[in-house]
């Protein structure tokens, strides 16, 4: 998903968005770990990225917050 999209979302969804994220992280390894194969490696990669745009807009939004 793109940045800008995430920008629009509030605190409230964005962090709903981040446990989902963080379980389907977790779901994948899992299976990466038992199955040692992946259909997709790449969204393991895709995840991690997400997770962490959406925990660069929640920390901007708590220094702005308090800034």
């Amino acid at each position: 998903m793109p940045k800008q999209n995430f920008r629009d979302l509030s605190d409230e969804d964005l962090k709903a968005q981040l446990r989902q994220k963080k379980q389907d992280l977790l779901k994948l390894k899992f299976q990466l770990s038992a199955n040692k194969m992946l259909q997709k490696s790449s969204n393991i990669k895709k995840l991690k990225t997400d997770i962490a745009k959406i925990m660069t807009i929640l920390t901007e939004r708590n220094i702005h917050i308090k800034g």
